[in-house]
């Protein structure tokens, strides 16, 4: 016992020595500041993100302090972050993009530039199989970018946004197109809401689209309820003749949509034009019994004021 008590011993102590002696290794706080400066004065792309991680362990040590040399450091490392978070969306490497982008606003979750372009990488991204992780988060990233922007907040730059007005429209969009299955409502009264806003978005035969897809489902909702409960006997004629209204009100809203989608699509080349008008060609045809006129209606219905959604 005694034998195996004095080895433990001379073990443990033999951890404590090298690990003494790690501790003397570690580089002083002047050491770390040279080596930065060192490497960032290079102006090498490898000795600059050198420079970065040598930062990052140095804040990590002495982040607390408030002498000028730590907040030159963090600068840095915040610049340089940031400069490669718009490298890695630049490449399409979202991945990698929204993880900067997140680990940006765990310290600053006021960085509208940072909130902005990971709304659109998420928006950008949503078609592909890969899109669904970051939906939620775009969301989440467009509404926040909106409470900024109408709070009078100011990103450095916009892009890749043409002005305020032009970001705040795409937020509303961006909202508005990711949400619009799970909060139909809200989500089409955000679409509306960016076509209201003298931006790309007002010409934008998509926005236009989404909010007749919005009518569609009301429309495709109350008919199959009216067919079940006609069939089940269990509404009445004067039931039967409100629902029968309101689904004619979802036709005539959905064709105002499409008037508007069409006009648009047929203006910029769209090259689902065909699709969508053929569409209109068919809602129109059912609703008012033949297909004169339409061409008159189009151009009537680009002349009033687009109705909000949100209130039907």
């Amino acid at each position: 016992m005694k034998r195996t008590f004095s080895a433990v011993v001379i073990m443990l102590a033999a951890v404590l020595f090298i690990s003494s002696a790690n501790a003397q290794k570690q580089p002083s706080k002047e050491d770390l500041l040279k080596e930065i400066a060192t490497l960032s004065n290079t102006k090498k792309p490898e000795d600059t993100a050198k420079a970065y991680e040598v930062g990052k362990s140095y804040l990590a040590r002495f982040g607390k302090d408030t002498d000028n040399n730590t907040v030159k450091v963090r600068a840095y490392v915040d610049a340089y972050r940031q400069k490669q978070f718009f490298v890695q969306l630049d490449a399409k490497n979202y991945n990698d993009g929204f993880a900067l982008g997140k680990e940006i606003l765990a310290e600053q979750p006021d960085n509208l530039d940072v909130l902005m372009n990971l709304a659109y990488a998420g928006y950008a991204t949503s078609t592909t199989p890969e899109g669904a992780a970051y939906t939620n988060d775009a969301i989440a990233y467009s509404r926040k970018s909106v409470q900024l922007l109408d709070a009078g907040t100011a990103p450095k730059s916009f892009a890749p946004f043409l002005d305020k007005n032009d970001a705040t429209a795409y937020m509303y969009f961006i909202d508005g197109s990711l949400s619009l299955e799970k909060e139909p409502a809200t989500a089409a009264g955000n679409i509306y809401k960016a076509t209201q806003i003298d931006s790309q978005i007002k010409n934008d035969a998509l926005a236009y689209y989404l909010i007749a897809m919005y009518y569609e489902g009301i429309y495709a909702k109350l008919s199959t309820d009216l067919k079940a409960r006609t069939a089940a006997k269990t509404i009445t004629d004067d039931e039967a003749k409100k629902v029968q209204a309101r689904i004619n009100e979802a036709i005539d809203m959905m064709l105002d949509a499409y008037a508007r989608t069409c006009k648009r699509a047929e203006t910029t080349k769209n090259p689902n034009y065909g699709q969508w008008k053929a569409r209109l060609d068919q809602v129109y045809k059912f609703r008012r019994g033949s297909d004169s006129g339409i061409a008159e209606f189009i151009t009537y219905k680009n002349t009033t004021p687009l109705p909000d959604p949100s209130k039907f």
